[in-house]
């Protein structure tokens, strides 16, 4: 019996949604309504210095207002607990520029005190994405898992989430690709199955960098209080998701776009970014 799909909605409450999350999460919600599945949201708000419940409410809001209705909420990071049982890792007290340039000995001294780090099994890490096809990375050397305050890491966090919530299929931005070579590790080493992995295009804003909170313009609240609708919202969007709106049974992973599309000020999305000068996807 085939397992039922689940996918997650997991935004991070640190910046309001923009354009890119909207691809993200439409497609991660357009992938699991077409199986028949459930959608989750979970609120990724481990970074307590710069997660805020005001942004978490308005998030939920900008969901609704998409049409992007999910089935259940999860528990938030900040309430869970992230242990480290059955993963080789070492503490480490390098930093960036000691590890970068000088190497990490801290494997065999068994500190007592520092952040903690995979031991990562090397070689190459195959994996498939339901767009882009057959992928071979191999994953980062000994990422951090615990930081030295006690908090948990993302490479670690979103594992044992996504382990604990049920979910089988995985949809993000592009940017992430590479590091789902980590996470199978980690999967790997935990003998849990991992879900299923697609991709969606990155957009960037005027100034060539990943549309982020500094890309005020590209944000859902101020796309909807310039006039849009989310109907014009997916308008934009579909084409970068093959589908002409938030249609379930239009979708499919093969006619998802890969590559890098930039965004205008206007909210308009052109692309591919190495063709940046072409006319707008879509209106």
């Amino acid at each position: 019996m085939a397992v039922p799909a689940v996918g997650r909605i997991a935004p991070t409450p640190s910046g309001h949604l923009h354009l890119g999350n909207a691809l993200a999460f439409g497609a991660a919600w357009l992938s699991a309504r077409a199986a028949s599945g459930r959608v989750l949201l979970r609120i990724e708000d481990l970074d307590a210095g710069r997660a805020r419940a005001d942004v978490a409410t308005g998030q939920r809001e900008d969901l609704e207002w998409l049409g992007l209705h999910w089935d259940a909420e999860v528990a938030p990071q900040s309430t869970r607990q992230y242990p480290l049982d059955g993963i080789p890792a070492f503490r480490c007290l390098c930093t960036r520029p000691t590890r970068l340039y000088l190497g990490c000995r801290c494997r065999a001294k068994e500190h007592d005190k520092g952040a903690w780090r995979f031991d990562t099994p090397r070689g190459l890490v195959e994996f498939v994405d339901r767009t882009r096809g057959p992928q071979r990375f191999s994953p980062d050397e000994d990422p951090i898992l615990v930081r030295a305050d006690g908090e948990a890491a993302y490479p670690l966090a979103v594992v044992i989430d996504d382990h604990r919530d049920g979910v089988t299929e995985v949809v993000r931005g592009g940017d992430l690709l590479a590091a789902t070579a980590t996470q199978l590790r980690l999967y790997e080493v935990l003998g849990w199955t991992p879900p299923t992995w697609l991709h969606v295009p990155v957009l960037r804003g005027p100034d060539g960098k990943k549309l982020s909170k500094s890309h005020g313009s590209t944000e859902l609240r101020a796309l909807r209080a310039a006039g849009w609708t989310a109907e014009r919202v997916w308008e934009v969007l579909g084409p970068l998701l093959g589908v002409e709106s938030l249609e379930p049974a239009g979708f499919r992973p093969e006619r998802v776009r890969i590559g890098e599309f930039l965004v205008a000020d206007s909210g308009a999305v052109f692309g591919p970014l190495e063709a940046s000068a072409a006319a707008p996807v879509a209106g």
